[in-house]
């Protein structure tokens, strides 16, 4: 990497039907401020709505050099993948597609990595509202392997638009699993197992405000399934990890199915809920199983990703006969 790209920042921004927010998101890059340099690379995952036409009248806004990548929908992990391969600047700032950077947040994460020299930085996201922001650079915290991967099993603070990483980090942590439609919670996990990362305790980015009813929505439900798989793949790859965070990883999984399933069908208790308290006595062998069984709640007893929620990368490397029998 050469030297004078450690001063260049690639905004990675990935689309997909996002045109209402596209005049927000990219005012919000337009305004940042920060005296570092830019380029972004907006890439549209197969939108099917004016997505790419409202990005091209927009983009003459940005102080920075401009690409757009277009194609099929493959998922956003796929296309953050893709952009990352193409990024010219030593440092990575993530944006999913309808999320605004706040005032000077990669600024002060600029600064944060340079006092630290460490190069994964998060901070925090919350809904759209009016939130005081003040230059404070001694609010963040180093964390160890162990202490950012329980404090992110623990309360899942995943939104790769609060994210700020070296090109070299993002590689050597993996990247994203391309077979994953949001990069969040896994990008996470393999940040944090490939070394220390600090914690900026300031909003670095806002997202639209959820509606009451979005947690219905098939997303919402792919969405939680893929939080859950996400750390059963990790137990998986990482058997050698540390035996807390293995029993971490195993009560957020019947966690997140027992409140699932307790919002669905109004049902306090269930099986769920009994193997959580039983965790705390007993942690059993064949936790990974059981956390496999956790992902019924999402999808209808089945332990199965429906064919609905294959990435486009998946259904790429399946046969059209293996589609026909999902």
């Amino acid at each position: 990497m050469k030297k004078k790209n450690k001063n260049l920042v690639t905004y990675i921004v990935t689309l997909y039907n996002k045109k209402k927010y596209l005049a927000s998101v990219i005012n919000a890059l337009a305004i940042e401020g920060g005296a570092h340099r830019r380029e972004y690379i907006f890439i549209d995952d197969g939108s099917r709505d004016s997505t790419r036409l409202i990005l091209k009248i927009l983009l003459c806004k940005l102080p920075g050099e401009v690409k757009i990548i277009s194609r099929k929908n493959m998922g956003a992990s796929f296309s953050t993948n893709e952009a990352i391969r193409k990024a010219k600047g030593y440092w990575i700032r993530l944006l999913d597609g309808d999320d605004t950077v706040s005032f000077k947040s990669t600024y002060k994460m600029l600064s944060i990595a340079r006092k630290t020299k460490e190069e994964f930085i998060y901070g925090c996201i919350y809904e759209d509202q009016y939130i005081p922001e003040k230059v404070n650079l001694s609010k963040y915290k180093i964390q160890s392997r162990n202490e950012g991967l329980k404090k992110f099993i623990r309360n899942c603070p995943a939104n790769s638009s609060c994210i700020l990483v070296s090109k070299k980090r993002y590689e050597k942590a993996g990247g994203c699993d391309n077979a994953f439609v949001s990069p969040d919670q896994v990008l996470f996990l393999r940040l944090f197992n490939s070394g220390k990362g600090v914690f900026f305790k300031e909003i670095v980015a806002r997202m639209p405000k959820i509606q009451s009813d979005v947690r219905l929505s098939s997303q919402t439900r792919r969405s939680r399934y893929e939080s859950i798989l996400a750390l059963i793949r990790f137990c998986e790859d990482n058997k050698d990890v540390d035996l807390q965070i293995k029993k971490l990883a195993f009560k957020r999984a019947l966690s997140r199915a027992n409140n699932y399933n307790k919002f669905l069908n109004k049902n306090f208790f269930s099986f769920f809920l009994i193997m959580y308290f039983f965790s705390k006595f007993y942690f059993p062998k064949n936790y990974i199983s059981w956390m496999y069984k956790s992902l019924i709640v999402f999808t209808n007893n089945d332990i199965k990703k429906p064919l609905s929620w294959l990435t486009g990368f998946e259904k790429k490397k399946i046969s059209k006969k293996q589609i026909n029998q999902y």
